[in-house]
């Protein structure tokens, strides 16, 4: 199918004015009008964060509550129990707590739920456990926020509970001792966009204003925030922004022995961008919480002897390469599937008993990359329901799509692009057929047409050494602040492109009378005998390539088309 190319649109009266301000690159200043920077000073806080730009603490709701009871808790050396979810974002913040408060109180112990035995959230065996190993405190991280029936058990057992959640709550809050979340309507917190592990690092930030310890002193911790934020892909724009750059920053100057061990095992090249943390660490520290305990991958995070740690990396290494077939037999079953249909759905629910739970988002967004259209994969779940990952394609809410099939579920959840189900499997079909009505009816072409979001004209002799070093100043990027994405026309390829690999295109093109420039096209082969002929045009990104010991900026081309 034929790629869209969307240009987006700035105001000249804005880019201009930040031209004159900054005495920057006309593209450079339409990138920071894109991110809603319109002065010099917003500019400058962009380009050099700092630590001091992050906010009080005590502005989130409940954290003069949270930190009194932490430090009471510390104080009389009670059994503290960190109770986190299973994904990278959970296990991230409960070895991050764990560092920080072992010197305080070792008095500590942690708990990472079974996917697939107590599900998502706070669960009542958390809190039974809590009760077993004698803990008065509980802090919990990445969930909580819809936890009121185990908050409830755990305060009926003398347990008090502190949530630290950034997901959107619904309904009336739990009763913990304190709820921090800035998602809360009642809260009047400045930056709503922090993940767990952030909100986790928050209450660290309080604890230590309130007891004389420098910001300084805790700034070791943000190699866990970094990993969690850049892996929970939460917007990567303020607080979030600068939690990761200075925890980027750790990771490839400092990392503590166990980031280190992920780091060698996953055996990407260095530095450690935010591509590089999630595609290469998060994968395997979430590895044991989709196939076995996640608790190895805490055990993992806290461990201090590098040794050891390159020991437990190892058996996530195999975990991963494990889950990794995992989805790739899944994926190939789920497009047989597909294709057996006399014609493929608007919106594709497929279910097999023996799937593995833990894999089928991923493989449902493989399923909507490949089909360009929503899907839901279905797997059956030890009770005999079967329990689903929806996945959808840019613009469409498939979760509105589920809630008016919800007569037919015991139960849904999930927000516009993903989303969760639990279904008996005697309404499986019903449902799949309701599903597929339902998005034929409400899904557009444009919707289901593949659409790169191009950020800006860009001239290849503008491509220089000195507008490279301001576009990498543009990191760490993610949601809201993506790696900006050009588009160069009428180019011509210089005699030099040739196949490499399986599918892919070496490439060395010029634009009028500018220097060659040199990039990769990945799966894009089929083009080679029309570039070689015609005139065209490519949207890319541009990135470091280390060859040989040189560094050179290539482009990296995510689309041909013919030149207009």
């Amino acid at each position: 199918m034929n790629k869209k190319w969307s240009l987006v649109e700035v105001e000249d009266k804005a880019v201009n004015k930040l031209k004159r301000e900054l005495k920057l690159d006309t593209v450079l200043c339409k990138l920071l009008v894109q991110r809603g920077i319109f002065n010099k000073e917003d500019a400058e806080a962009f380009f050099n964060p700092r630590l001091d730009q992050l906010h009080d603490p005590f502005q989130m709701r409940d954290m003069d509550k949270a930190v009194a009871r932490l430090t009471k808790a510390i104080k009389d050396g009670e059994k503290i129990l960190l109770y986190g979810d299973y994904d990278v974002d959970g296990t991230c913040g409960v070895a991050m707590l764990h560092t920080f408060l072992h010197p305080l109180n070792k008095n500590l112990d942690f708990y990472i739920p079974n996917r697939y035995k107590e599900g998502y959230g706070l669960s009542m065996k958390g809190v039974e456990y809590a009760a077993e190993k004698s803990c008065t405190l509980m802090l919990v991280v990445d969930c909580g926020i819809k936890g009121n029936e185990a908050v409830a058990e755990a305060q009926s057992k003398g347990i008090d509970v502190i949530i630290c959640d950034h997901h959107l709550p619904e309904g009336e809050l739990p009763g913990a001792v304190a709820v921090l979340d800035p998602k809360r309507e009642d809260c009047e917190y400045p930056y709503k966009e922090l993940c767990g592990c952030g909100v986790a690092f928050k209450l660290i930030q309080g604890y230590a204003q309130e007891n004389d310890i420098a910001i300084h002193d805790i700034t070791s911790l943000l190699d866990y925030v970094a990993v969690a934020t850049a892996c929970d892909i939460v917007a990567m724009t303020g607080e979030n922004r600068i939690v990761t750059r200075f925890g980027l920053e750790k990771l490839n100057t400092a990392p503590r022995a166990s980031l280190e061990a992920l780091i060698e095992t996953s055996r990407r090249k260095r530095p450690f961008g935010v591509s590089e943390v999630v595609f290469g660490l998060g994968p395997m520290i979430n590895a044991p919480g989709r196939l076995a305990e996640g608790r190895q991958a805490v055990e993992l995070l806290i461990e201090t002897n590098k040794d050891k740690a390159l020991e437990i990396a190892a058996a996530l290494r195999e975990h991963n390469l494990e889950r990794k077939q995992l989805e790739k037999d899944m994926a190939e079953q789920a497009e047989r599937m597909v294709r057996m249909e006399t014609e493929i759905p608007k919106c594709l629910v497929l279910a097999r008993q023996e799937w593995n739970r833990g894999v089928l988002g991923i493989v449902a967004s493989r399923m909507v990359e490949r089909f360009n259209r929503p899907a839901l994969l279905l797997a059956e779940a030890p009770d005999g329901r079967y329990v689903g990952s929806a996945r959808s394609v840019g613009g469409y809410n498939i979760h509105e799509a589920i809630k008016e099939s919800s007569d037919l579920l015991d139960n849904y959840g999930g927000h516009k692009y993903a989303a969760g189900v639990t279904i008996t499997s005697d309404k499986i079909d019903m449902f799949k057929e309701r599903m597929n009505n339902i998005v034929k009816e409400t899904i557009t072409q444009e919707q289901m047409t593949p659409t790169f979001t191009v950020n800006a004209l860009l001239r290849l002799k503008d491509i220089t050494p000195e507008f490279w070093d301001r576009l990498c100043q543009f990191a760490p990027f993610g949601p809201q602040n993506m790696r900006p994405l050009f588009m160069s026309k009428t180019l011509r390829e210089t005699g030099f492109v040739k196949v490499v690999g399986e599918n892919h295109l070496s490439i060395a093109v010029r634009q009028g009378r500018s220097e060659t420039k040199y990039g990769i096209a990945f799966g894009q082969a089929k083009h080679i005998d029309k570039i070689r002929t015609k005139p065209f045009a490519a949207c890319y990104i541009l990135e470091e390539n280390n060859f040989g010991g040189k560094k050179t900026v290539r482009m990296n081309i995510r689309d041909i088309q013919p030149a207009k």
